[in-house]
């Protein structure tokens, strides 16, 4: 296995997503000093849509890049995959019509309306964009799909700076902007897909046959990644629904920070799966080890960023005050779900064991949605709601790891629970000491934490030297 190789894609993909993720920030940070609490939820409801345009493709995206995966671009059949591109299109188009209908239906206000209408336009752009963006990572080309991110950021931000400098407060014309970029992106990927789209196409029988193999084989793994971002999903549901929207705004802030660093990280597993696809499986074996451990020493250092960060927020955004309580209660879920895509999600892929991780998902769904109807009808709390999915996802992600390890016959467990125990000290100090006493304490506690694993992150080292 190619590690420089590895480490290039995946560098090039992590800068993509670092600026995908600043993008973002600056509309989470500063677009709502510009608009007011209502219409910065509306904002956040189009955002909250989006997440889930990929249930619309029925898995096609998903089936291509399984299939597809480890191949080069000269193995692959490109009439076959023009063919499946041209269908998804055309039924992408007829989901998008019944959201137009429904948007224009009489039963929602109009700001709400004007939402549906662009999650509709959004739709086609969307899944079209995958679909290349999922081939060319199959084919280890995940230089195009970042380069493509990378334009969709850049297309965006130019009009966010003007209109961040203009004061502008209608909600209408990010939305509006923030699909222009797609179509850019969109645009690129033909370019660079278009000897797929020169090599013409099969009759259309055998179009459908293969779709429906594609579909067959990423409609688990759509499934059970539409299950995952549900997991949090249903929880904002419950808030849209019964607090309102001023609420799920205040709310939102907060869960899309969480999710711009979940997003950021776990665009390793896209890189990461074609080419351990092709690895033996003692390489795949020592590769889960060195991913495993680092994570397990890494990601929970962060919690000390909490205290600065909810400083540094609260001065720029007071209104938003409680959200920012509610983040300490989030940060669970970057190191917890960053993990599981890194690890987890990447590794029952390679093991081709895409039902067992929809089955973990549904459950994992089922107990969060359990709380977040506990916390919504018994307690009327959102932290409940909020507190119950971050329990859920901890639980799937040792679940995960104990599997994993099954399946490789390992016998060396992993650092899984001190990420636990620094956890529990994190939320423990954030619900009872002052925000500085308790950052004060998670720099001993993530000091000596460190000071304990030096060894591993030595070895985590020397593995990605090879």
């Amino acid at each position: 296995m190619n590690y420089r190789s590895i480490l290039s894609n995946f560098s090039v993909a992590l800068g993509a997503q670092a600026l995908s993720t600043l993008v973002g920030l600056l509309t989470s940070l500063i677009v709502p000093k510009l608009l007011g609490i209502e219409e910065f939820g509306y904002w956040q409801l189009f955002i909250f849509y989006t997440t889930y345009l990929a249930l619309f493709t029925l898995g096609l995206n998903d089936g291509v890049y399984l299939i597809e995966g480890g191949k080069s671009r000269g193995e692959t059949n490109k009439r076959q995959l023009a063919s499946q591109f041209w269908i998804e299109c055309c039924y992408q188009v007829v989901f998008a019509a019944l959201i137009v209908a429904v948007a224009l239906s009489g039963a929602f206000g109009e700001d709400r309306s004007f939402v549906l209408l662009m999650t509709a336009l959004y739709l086609v752009l969307n899944n079209a964009s995958n679909f290349f963006g999922y081939l060319f990572q199959a084919m280890n080309e995940s230089k195009l799909y970042s380069a493509s991110t990378m334009i969709n950021c850049t297309v965006f931000l130019v009009p966010l700076l003007l209109m961040l400098v203009t004061g502008d407060s209608d909600f209408r014309h990010y939305i509006f902007f923030y699909t222009i970029a797609r179509f850019a992106s969109l645009g690129f990927l033909l370019w660079k897909g278009r000897d797929f789209l020169a090599a013409g196409v099969v009759n259309v029988r055998t179009a459908l046959v293969l779709c429906g193999r594609s579909v067959r084989a990423g409609s688990k793994l759509l499934l059970s990644t539409t299950a995952g971002t549900l997991i949090l999903g249903v929880a904002r549901f419950m808030v849209d629904a019964n607090w309102g929207i001023e609420e799920f705004s205040i709310v939102s802030l907060s869960v899309s920070i969480t999710s711009f660093v979940m997003t950021l990280v776990s665009q390793a597993s896209m890189v990461l799966f074609p080419a351990l696809r092709q690895a033996d499986k003692s390489e795949a074996m020592g590769f889960y080890l060195a991913a495993r451990n680092g994570l397990d020493v890494l990601l929970p250092l962060t919690y000390v960023l909490y205290a600065p960060l909810a400083a540094l927020l609260t001065w720029w955004l007071p209104q938003y005050e409680a959200s920012f309580a509610l983040f300490a209660l989030l940060m669970p879920l970057c190191i917890f779900n960053s993990k599981m895509g890194v690890v987890g999600n990447t590794f029952l892929w390679v093991l081709r064991k895409e039902g067992k991780l929809l089955a973990i998902n549904l459950a994992t769904l089922a107990v969060s949605t359990g709380f977040s109807l506990v916390g919504t009808f018994v307690f009327h709390s959102i932290e409940v709601v909020f507190g119950g999915a971050v329990l859920a996802v901890i639980a799937r992600c040792v679940y995960t790891e104990r599997y994993i390890e099954r399946e490789f016959s390992l016998r060396e467990s992993g650092s899984i629970a001190g990420s636990i125990v620094v956890t529990s000290c994190f939320v423990a100090c954030s619900l009872m000491l002052s925000p500085w006493t308790a950052w004060v304490c998670m720099v001993v506690v993530c000091g000596a934490y460190t000071a304990r694993n030096v060894g591993r992150l030595k070895q985590v080292w020397g593995f990605l030297r090879r």
